[in-house]
């Protein structure tokens, strides 16, 4: 039974509830336990302070007897006496019995959620396994083909490189370093002088020593240097349309995030089939949907409706697939216990 907040009687829900019903469980205030016990139902009932009820004791009667009974009608456990004494004349059963179905409807469901977890499971395995394959396939394909697209870059690149480097160690040969190295000895003469004059205070002497050394470096002729040839490199912008094309072509099984509009079903294959009719597919450039579906057959059985699309079969995505490859796919599930089918329902 529902519990009010702890201190108010639970069924006037105003007064303190100070006093404790043990068959009922339930708190009630002064006035409301006088009228609760003027009830024949309710006459022997037994009550308690709420400071002396324990939470374990909430369970159990006053008798030390084993408790073999259930009073449908109060919801408490009995023994022999209590049966006797309070609850005479109530709904009662067996207490071994009501446990014994209780813990076998919990393993049944919890069996129903396994077996319904295995099920969805399979399927995703399923769809699993089949990803891996292809993925393998493609990514040997397109190890190959690369390995030959980059060796074939390499020797082109190197080639280049090579070419590059033979005109720098020319230029490097030809260029003349003397120049460098006279103007350096002097630039560094400078650079003392001009280091040991700031050392000095501002005086007319230093000030004619600056200005000499500014005068010498304005009457300094630069030699003509020699041409040196240039180098440049017109790079173009990485096509990745020409290396899908270098490639080859490339089809790709991937999981997408979830379509938050998809829901996954589960066919179990009769005899007759799938009692199920669809259209569509990459030879009429149109998704798949379902075009009918038997009232009884597999596909109504799983939920599947007409107009609904359908987004795999058996873990293989259909789009991109002609009509006959989505047929030979149902064909080859048609002996398995169940075939995972992911669809997008019709929106009416």
């Amino acid at each position: 039974m529902a519990q009010s907040p702890i201190g108010t009687c639970e069924i006037c829900v105003q007064a303190p509830g100070s006093q404790y019903c043990k068959q009922c469980r339930q708190y009630f205030c002064n006035n409301c336990k006088t009228a609760h016990l003027r009830s024949n139902m309710a006459r022997n009932h037994v009550f308690g302070k709420r400071n002396e009820i324990g939470q374990e004791e909430e369970f159990y009667c006053r008798h030390i007897n084993r408790q073999m009974f259930m009073c449908n009608d109060c919801d408490f456990p009995l023994c022999k006496a209590c049966l006797v004494e309070n609850h005479n004349g109530h709904s009662v059963e067996d207490l071994d019995k009501i446990f014994s179905s209780l813990h076998d409807q919990a393993s049944t469901k919890m069996k129903g959620i396994v077996n319904d977890f295995k099920r969805k499971s399979g399927g995703m395995k399923s769809m699993t396994t089949s990803y891996e394959k292809e993925s393998e396939k493609l990514e040997r394909a397109i190890s190959k083909q690369g390995e030959l697209i980059k060796s074939s870059v390499d020797k082109m690149v190197s080639a280049i490189i090579e070419n590059v480097r033979k005109s720098r160690g020319n230029v490097k040969k030809h260029y003349p370093t003397c120049v460098d190295d006279a103007i350096s000895t002097t630039c560094k003469k400078w650079q003392q002088q001009l280091d040991e004059i700031g050392q000095k205070k501002a005086t007319g002497s230093s000030v004619f020593e600056i200005q000499k050394l500014l005068d010498d470096m304005k009457t300094m002729e630069l030699p003509n240097l020699p041409d040196v040839p240039t180098v440049t490199y017109r790079s173009k912008p990485v096509d990745e349309n020409i290396i899908k094309d270098l490639l080859g072509g490339v089809k790709f099984l991937s999981f997408s995030k979830p379509n938050p509009k998809s829901k996954g079903l589960f066919l179990v294959p009769e005899s007759s089939g799938y009692g199920l009719r669809f259209v569509g597919g990459k030879d009429v450039n149109e998704d798949v949907y379902v075009s009918y579906v038997s009232s009884d057959g597999p596909a109504a059985k799983a939920g599947l409706k007409q107009f609904d699309r359908i987004i795999a079969v058996d873990g293989k995505q259909t789009k991109g697939l002609t009509h006959g490859e989505v047929t030979s796919i149902f064909r080859n599930a048609k002996g398995k216990d169940n075939v995972s089918i992911t669809i997008e329902p019709f929106q009416q």
